[in-house]
């Protein structure tokens, strides 16, 4: 059965200033969940020399974004918004849980639990008392976590997407400016292409039935898995 979302079947409303303020609160970089220490498998694909120039990055991070946000995170990022809204707590550590099952490595599914964990005890120290449930489950995830923060702050299913694509780019493009032989100016133009692309990953992940919800990126998974052997490293795995 197809899920039905503000970003298919509805006109999108203007949002209100708070919404937007909120959005940038729960996506900024400052926000203190630890984002800074993973790579999500770049270190390694760097490494391998897989990702050496600014048309590589570009390469890798599309697509990242169009076979895994856009077919797995963001689908069910909607699921939970909805589950949330509705005071589903079942359904939401549902969600969780699969999400935590499609990791394919250690370092993706650490990643996805310890930045869960952290934005749980963000939320909860600005009054989202829902989180201490998500913190408390056996399976703890970012992606749920966050779609709890921005239903609980009134923010849209579709802007709770696009923010969410949008820190996951901007921390891809912050781990790559530290491990790319890339200037920033190089960095911010393949972050702007990136950008151009999330509207069309967010529209896909509103259309994706739940049967189909999968991504397959075996790059990412192999680098993901071979990070923890890599001699030196800058990000943790």
């Amino acid at each position: 059965m197809r899920m039905t979302t503000s970003t298919t079947d509805a006109a999108p409303r203007q949002a209100s200033g708070a919404e937007l303020l909120r959005l940038l609160q729960l996506s900024s970089s400052l926000c203190p969940i630890g984002a800074f220490a993973f790579s999500q498998g770049l270190e390694q694909a760097v490494e391998r020399g897989w990702v050496v120039d600014e048309a590589a990055l570009a390469e890798w991070l599309l697509g990242v974004g169009r076979h895994a946000l856009a077919l797995l995170d963001l689908p069910l990022l909607l699921r939970a918004h909805v589950a949330w809204q509705e005071d589903d707590v079942e359904r939401a550590l549902h969600i969780a849980e699969r999400l935590l099952a499609n990791r394919e490595a250690r370092e993706l599914w650490d990643q996805e639990r310890d930045l869960g964990l952290a934005l749980c005890a963000v939320l909860e120290n600005v009054g989202v008392q829902r989180a201490r449930v998500l913190r408390e489950a056996p399976r703890p995830s970012y992606v749920v976590a966050y779609a709890l923060g921005a239903a609980h702050f009134g923010i849209s299913a579709e802007l709770c997407a696009l923010g969410y694509a949008f820190a996951w780019s901007e921390q891809q493009a912050n781990a790559a400016a530290r491990l790319v032989p890339l200037g920033h100016m190089a960095v911010q133009r393949v972050l702007s292409r990136v950008l151009a692309d999330v509207p069309d990953w967010v529209e896909l992940a509103g259309q994706v039935r739940d049967e189909e919800i999968g991504g397959l990126v075996p790059g990412l998974a192999m680098a993901a898995a071979w990070h923890e052997t890599q001699y030196t490293r800058l990000f943790r795995s």
